[in-house]
């Protein structure tokens, strides 16, 4: 009976410690917590004037920076500058004094910006090397803007992909073909290989091959297309517009053909000239030959071999 008494005594009392360590935990925990709160409190009332400032650098920026572009774009409009270039810059210029007035704003608050701009640093090297084809791609880009290799509204060829260049962005340059299919080329792929620009110069020359037979008169077939040449207003007749003779084939004899023209009237003149050169072949009676198979039977051979069998 005394064990039992004794044993109850036990556990009250360290009950009662337990609940008095409980208790001053507590205690500890809250006045803590209010220390912290007291503290962010007063760092807050302290910073308050600096937080106001740095907003108004970032409003007052932002404006500023919305004023110069706007400087900037009409500047470039009067001066007629290439609007792809136009648009690069001022993107670049725009994101450029944003940067600037963040900067600015951040430091009015308080925080180290040389601790920030080496995170920053380290953090767009891990980032850089993880997407450094995606980089190429806006350095390349960034390359074709500047260089103006081939520009918006013109016709080019890479790698066997032809079509007009509607848009330039930063990762990618988007053709358009003739039956409006839309063909997305990386920049890189633009900068690395070669391209053929159809309509960079103002003039360009026709080709083209037109076979006559062997039987025909070359020099009757070469003034009859060049009668079409010289008949024709599109054609530039300054320039060495000529028809000779290119290749001697296995069945007909081909004359190449030059033909000076706009560039803008390129494709229309040889759609034109073609047909034209085929209907005054004709009409001169001049043979256009096609493959074909002669077969020749000789009859002596012929009744040798069926007496034979």
């Amino acid at each position: 009976m005394l064990f039992s008494i004794s044993d109850q005594t036990s556990v009250q009392a360290s009950s009662q410690v337990s609940a008095a360590n409980l208790t001053d935990q507590f205690s500890n925990n809250l006045s803590a917590t209010q220390r912290w709160l007291e503290d962010a409190y007063n760092w807050f009332i302290s910073s308050l004037p600096n937080f106001i400032a740095a907003l108004l650098i970032l409003l007052v920026g932002w404006w500023i920076t919305r004023i110069i572009c706007k400087i900037i774009r009409k500047a470039m409009e009067k001066s007629k500058a290439d609007p792809t270039v136009c648009a690069f810059l001022l993107s670049l210029i725009n994101v450029a004094l944003k940067i600037i007035v963040i900067i600015c704003a951040i430091s009015t608050v308080g925080f180290d910006v040389t601790t920030l701009i080496t995170t920053i640093g380290a953090a767009a090297v891990t980032v850089g090397l993880a997407l450094k084809d995606s980089l190429a791609n806006v350095a390349s880009g960034t390359l074709i803007i500047l260089n103006q290799r081939f520009k918006i509204g013109d016709y080019i060829e890479a790698e066997g992909l032809k079509g007009k260049v509607v848009k330039i962005d930063m990762m990618y340059t988007i053709l358009c073909t003739y039956d409006n299919k839309e063909i997305l080329i990386p920049n890189s792929r633009l900068t690395t290989n070669n391209v053929t620009n159809y309509f960079v110069m103002d003039e360009r020359r026709i080709d083209l091959i037109v076979p006559i037979a062997y039987s025909e008169d070359i020099s009757k077939a070469r003034d009859v297309i060049m009668t079409l040449i010289r008949n024709d207003e599109r054609v530039i007749q300054e320039k060495y517009n000529r028809v000779a003779v290119q290749t001697l084939n296995e069945s007909s004899v081909d004359l190449s053909v030059w033909i000076w023209v706009k560039s803008d009237d390129y494709w229309k003149v040889m759609e034109d000239m073609q047909e034209s050169i085929k209907n005054s072949l004709d009409a001169n009676h001049i043979q256009i030959p096609f493959n074909q198979l002669d077969v020749h039977i000789i009859e002596a051979e012929k009744k040798a071999l069926i007496e034979h069998q």
